[in-house]
């Protein structure tokens, strides 16, 4: 073992509980970029999307609140470009998923004092998982 060549970005945690399911409440594409750092028009790297826990969010429902004050979490989607380019946000936005195949990772935050600093769920969508 090589401690020098851990690569964060990939790292799996696997001693968080994560919900089962959970709800859309936004959804974004993220372009590829080139080499120049310049975003490729019509590309997607991955859809990122803010969920909150499915279940939470039907109780508060039941009780006659909102979900507008849970925490969000970050679920990105990722896999073959073309699987990516045919999710229809407006389509996504409010939906359920189902969590079981997602990944637990670390979260890079950019800003003024950029670091790994939280989790992110990660869910392969292709069939080449």
């Amino acid at each position: 073992m090589k401690l020098a060549k851990i690569k964060l970005a990939e790292v799996e945690i696997s001693n968080v509980e994560k919900p089962k399911a959970a709800r859309v409440v936004s959804v974004s594409k993220s372009p590829r970029y080139a080499d120049s750092g310049d975003p490729i028009n019509g590309s997607v790297a991955k859809v990122v999307c803010q969920i909150v826990d499915a279940e939470l969010a039907k109780i508060l429902e039941k009780s006659g609140d909102g979900v507008e004050d849970l925490k969000t979490y970050a679920l990105e989607l990722v896999g073959d470009e073309k699987d990516l380019l045919e999710i229809s946000e407006a389509e996504l936005l409010g939906t359920e998923i189902e969590l079981k195949d997602a990944k637990v990772m670390l979260k890079w935050s950019a800003g003024r004092t950029s670091g790994w600093r939280d989790v992110k769920l990660v869910m392969n969508i292709s069939d080449g998982k």
